[in-house]
Order: structure tokens, then sequence, then C-alpha cells
């Protein structure tokens, strides 16, 4: 599905996409879950001996850790819940999947101080990803936790605001609207300092068109 630019006026909800990576996920973990129910299987054979004891703890701890990797993978594929909202209030950072959508995280926009798009990671390397970070003011209650923040804080060095990790968002490529969209919405709705810091995007084809030949 093609992506939607967000309309004038309207919340603007970013969702992931369905997967292939996604779904390969779920089926690791489905994997793992059974290779535990079948160590539960060789233990109960014979539980009283040590090795059986060994197979029922090692079964009965897989289960319970891959079922609930599974149970949360499956809440984030069919749930669909908003991974980031940009709305008239301010930028909405709903909860994860399980917990209720009154644990979300919304920071006013007159509490904004300034937004930064920049890179993590480096170019000759893997995992380079982009991130997009809302810096509030430094006198908000939302500026308080800057634990964990000294990458942050050294890419926005310079910008008003504080570093928190907890307002900063990586944008994947399987957005349901563009970063760059998601951008030009930001900087609609407020008027604060706004610096683009990524690097590595791939550059912009240039189509020269040639001029019609004028009529001998």
């Amino acid at each position: 599905m093609a992506d939607t630019p967000p309309r004038a006026g309207q919340d603007v909800e970013v969702r992931l996409r369905p997967s292939f990576q996604g779904s390969g996920q779920v089926i690791g973990v489905v994997i793992l879950l059974a290779c535990s129910v079948l160590f539960v299987v060789g233990g109960l054979a014979d539980p009283a001996s040590p090795g059986g004891v060994v197979f029922l703890v090692l079964g009965g701890t897989g289960i319970v850790a891959f079922g609930a990797v599974l149970l949360v993978l499956l809440g984030h594929l069919l749930g669909r819940r908003p991974l980031l909202v940009l709305e008239d209030g301010g930028v909405r950072v709903p909860a994860r999947w399980p917990m209720p959508r009154s644990r979300d995280r919304v920071l006013p926009w007159h509490e904004v101080a300034s937004v930064c798009a920049w890179t993590q990671g480096v170019m000759t390397g893997r995992g380079v990803s982009h991130q997009l970070a809302f810096l509030p003011v430094a006198d908000s209650s939302h500026a308080a936790h800057t634990s964990g923040a000294e990458i942050l804080r050294v890419k926005t060095q310079g910008m008003p605001g504080v570093a928190v990790l907890r307002w900063n968002v990586a944008t994947l490529p399987g957005w349901t609207v563009k970063a760059d969209d998601v951008i030009r919405e930001v900087r609609k709705r407020t008027d604060v300092p706004f610096e683009d810091r990524r690097v590595g995007l791939p550059k912009k084809r240039r189509v020269v068109r040639k001029a019609p030949p004028k009529d001998a």
C-alpha cells in the first residue's frame, strides 16, 4: 500500500506495516516455544531423574518466556497500535501493547523547545537508524528523565531543550507515514527550532528534461 500524506487538520497516526521481518520473528518464537514443549514432554518421561528435572525446568521456563514474547509480538501485529501520534494537543507516544492506552506519554506542543532529526550509528558499519527527537523545555516535568540520553545529548548539542529518550522515536522504514511527511507535519504544528542532522540519506535523483527543439 502506498504511503498517504496526512491531510491538514487531522491527527497523524504512524503505524508499522506488516512485514516479512515481523512474521519471521513470530515464526522463530513459535519454533522456540515448540522446542520448550518438547523439553517438557521429554522430562515427563522420567520426571524423577536429574535429567528429567532439568528438562522440566528448562521446558517450563521456555514456555513461560517464549509464550510471553509470542503474545507481545502477536499483539503488535494484530493490534496495529500506533507508534507515534501528532495531535492538536501535542506529541503522543502510545504505550506498547499490552499496556493500556492510559499509559500513553503526551508532550504538549507548548512544552516542546526544539525538534531534531538525527542518525544513530556509523555509516561505515551496520545498524544505522534515523531518529526523531522532541526536546522538552528545561522547566517542564517531561524533561526530568534524562538518564541514558548521553548519545542523544551529543547529537542534539546546541539545540534548545533537554535530551530525553522518552521523547525520541526511531523513524522505521516500515512507517505507514513517511518520515519526511511526519517532519513536515511537525513543522506545521509548531514553530520551534528544527534541525535535520540525518546523514547517509539517499540523494534524490535529478531529472533533467531536454528542451523541445525549436522550429526551424
